[in-house]
């Protein structure tokens, strides 16, 4: 075969067409990429003002009886309503209310509806109005529309619940709060509006069972609490199964039955450095992370931990 040897001075001659050919693509590149930002700011801006588009729009919590008025400096009254309730305030108003510039009229929506399908996309019904600011004992709600929030769901049959219903000193008594709050089902969604008596509409995605919720505010919780709730769940369940643990390899060196069998301390190392080091984080720090974890899922897996030291 030939070979076909390029002289040095040919390759000095090409080094400056490389050269700019290399230049030529580099700025193209820049180009390109300069141009997708711009378009990137562009859609962002238009996404930002799809965002915006309509007045603003708060959730208010009525602290006193307020009389709901047909039109704005009307002596027509609508509707009295009660402490308690909720209402969306419409406008750049509603941004002042609970502030002392708070004053004027501010255009509300009233809910209509006690109860909503729970498998149901269909808009909420509302009674427009208005409501006299400076006469009006209102409050920003604690959640607003849009908000992301776990429902809680308690469970009016539970086996928990029951054993300690029939207990002599639980018999014929509510039991403590935390108590079903512990075996409940949490559902995750979004505040899609207001329904009479103070409640909060959670919207779930379509497909969901169940896709709607009515909850008060003290059912609803944000994801702060619910880590918050969670790591304690985690660390009380952890430290239970432990002194468990440490309880029935210390019953078994006292009596001397350490040689073999389950009870031998190498066994507990190996629980202790199983537990908390691989079973916890491993199934922990997921579901916490996504929000679907509560108290009784630690206490099942400090449950499967004692199974495994048994």
């Amino acid at each position: 075969k030939s070979v076909s040897v390029v002289p040095g001075n040919t390759l000095r001659m090409l080094r400056p067409c490389v050269l700019r050919g290399l230049w030529k693509r580099r700025l193209a590149g820049r180009c390109i990429s300069s141009s997708a930002s711009s378009t990137w700011s562009e859609w962002a801006t238009w996404a930002g003002w799809r965002q915006e588009e309509g007045p603003p729009q708060r959730i208010l919590r009525l602290t006193g009886p307020v009389k709901l008025y047909k039109e704005a400096a009307s002596e027509e009254v609508l509707q009295d309503l009660t402490s308690g309730e909720l209402l969306i305030g419409v406008g750049e108003e509603a941004l002042q209310v609970g502030s002392d510039v708070a004053n004027g009229w501010l255009f509300v929506r009233r809910p209509t509806e006690e109860s909503v399908e729970i498998m149901s996309d269909k808009p909420l019904e509302y009674q427009d109005g208005w409501i006299h600011l400076p006469d009006a004992p209102v409050e920003m709600a604690e959640h607003q529309l849009g908000d992301r929030l776990a429902g809680r769901v308690d469970v009016p049959d539970h086996p928990v619940t029951n054993v300690l219903k029939a207990l002599p000193f639980c018999r014929g008594q509510e039991l403590p709060d935390w108590i079903p709050g512990s075996v409940c089902e949490l559902h995750t969604g979004k505040v899609g509006g207001v329904l009479k008596g103070g409640r909060f509409l959670l919207q779930r995605p379509s497909g969901a069972v169940p896709e709607r919720l009515m909850l008060e505010s003290s059912m609803l919780l944000t994801r702060k609490d619910r880590r918050r709730n969670t790591a304690i769940a985690a660390a009380l369940g952890l430290v239970f199964a432990t002194v468990v643990g440490a309880s029935i390899h210390l019953r078994e060196w006292l009596r001397g039955q350490t040689q073999l069998g389950r009870k031998t301390w190498p066994q507990l190392l190996v629980w202790l450095l199983y537990a908390p080091v691989l079973v916890t984080p491993a199934t922990a720090l997921p579901l916490l992370r996504s929000c679907q974890l509560t108290r009784q899922h630690f206490l099942c897996s400090c449950c499967d931990q004692l199974a495994f030291l048994l």
